[in-house]
């Protein structure tokens, strides 16, 4: 992994005692759990901002959420919850305060305000997007719809508000097989990640014809079961199991390899169940924030086996752009959907909530 990120620009004026940002960053570098990445003299350089991020959201009673993709400075330092997108647009949804700051990527801030449209939704990376939502656009979802009449469409939640607002349900990476099966009729449109179209095939494969539309995760994209198998053989003939779990944006050859697949949230509490049972070789297929959080999360011994990949999108947002956005938020940072496509949209999401139960 990287360096840890360090503050880039000057970013005024943040008077804390020297005692203060000692014991913030001794605070940092115990829940972090990283000390040769984050050592005592990088987490004394962003106490500073940690200290001042979380009194100014005090004082503008802000609710801070954050992926977990996102850094561990962000997610142990400052954030209030870390989920995935999907958990994470709820809290949004039923958190007192009116205004949220989302630490993210584009598609997630926006599934939040989607959900909470009366809410001040701010962003502080505007140009951090996806390569999966940005894969598909509401023309492809309107011509699919007329090249095949009458057949539900259902989208993964990382797409754009303009593209949920054409399609008829949305899933997320824990419940798109379950909602898959309970809809009616013998097809469906999946879009827009080929990977867990694939995977829907395979399992509805004698049930339902699932059509699935062209795009990927270009940090998903990357893995391949031949990596697995070579990483399986190698901890084999040292006489040491492996545990693989994936998530389900990955090829199939990979899901086929694994142990366990399942959205970031599983794949974290289950990395986390498995070293608590003794299994300490765990291999995550999926972007390295998960590694963060299980590090950070379990009291036990890991071997998190083979190179994660960083996803640079979610990689974006550092501590000093939430600090700028929580201060004066440029008006690209706030989250802005015209009310026909958020009501369009939230459809697609509530339809979700219902096929969920």
């Amino acid at each position: 992994m990287p360096s840890a990120p360090l503050p880039k620009r000057n970013l005024g004026n943040m008077i804390f005692s020297e005692e203060e940002v000692e014991i913030e960053a001794i605070r940092l570098q115990n829940v972090i759990k990283q000390p040769m990445r984050w050592d005592i003299e990088t987490c004394k350089v962003i106490a500073p901002l940690t200290l001042e991020i979380n009194r100014l959201k005090k004082e503008k009673d802000v609710f801070l959420i954050a992926h977990s993709y996102q850094t561990p400075d962000i997610i142990y330092g400052v954030a209030d919850s870390v989920a995935d997108s999907y958990a994470l647009s709820k809290e949004a949804r039923d958190a007192p305060q009116q205004t949220i700051l989302f630490s993210s990527v584009r598609f997630m801030a926006e599934t939040a305000k989607i959900v909470s449209p009366h809410k001040t939704i701010i962003h502080p990376s505007p140009d951090a997007g996806c390569s999966l939502s940005e894969s598909i656009s509401a023309e492809d979802v309107k011509a699919l719809k007329e090249r095949y009449p009458d057949v539900p469409v259902v989208c993964y939640i990382n797409t754009s508000a303009s593209v949920k607002a054409e399609c008829d349900v949305c899933v997320t990476s824990s419940n798109y097989l379950k909602i898959c099966e309970r809809l009616p009729g013998d097809k469906l449109i999946f879009v827009p990640d080929k990977f867990m179209g694939a995977h829907l095939q395979n399992e509805l494969s004698g049930k339902k014809e699932v059509i699935v539309f062209d795009g990927e995760c270009e940090v998903h994209a990357y893995f391949t079961g031949e990596k697995i198998r070579k990483w399986k053989r190698e901890m084999h003939s040292q006489g040491m199991n492996l545990m693989v779990l994936s998530h389900p944006e990955c090829d199939s050859e990979v899901l086929e390899e694994s142990d366990i697949i399942g959205s970031s949230e599983i794949l974290k509490d289950e990395a986390l169940r498995l070293s608590s049972e003794g299994e300490s070789n765990i291999m995550l297929i999926t972007e390295c924030g998960t590694a963060d959080r299980v590090i950070a999360e379990s009291d036990n011994d890991l071997n998190l086996v083979g190179a994660c990949i960083m996803c640079p999108h979610m990689k974006k947002t550092h501590l000093e752009d939430i600090l700028q956005a929580l201060r004066n938020p440029d008006p690209r940072q706030i989250i802005e959907i015209d009310q026909n496509t958020i009501l369009r949209a939230n459809k697609s999401l509530d339809e979700m909530f219902r096929l969920a139960e």
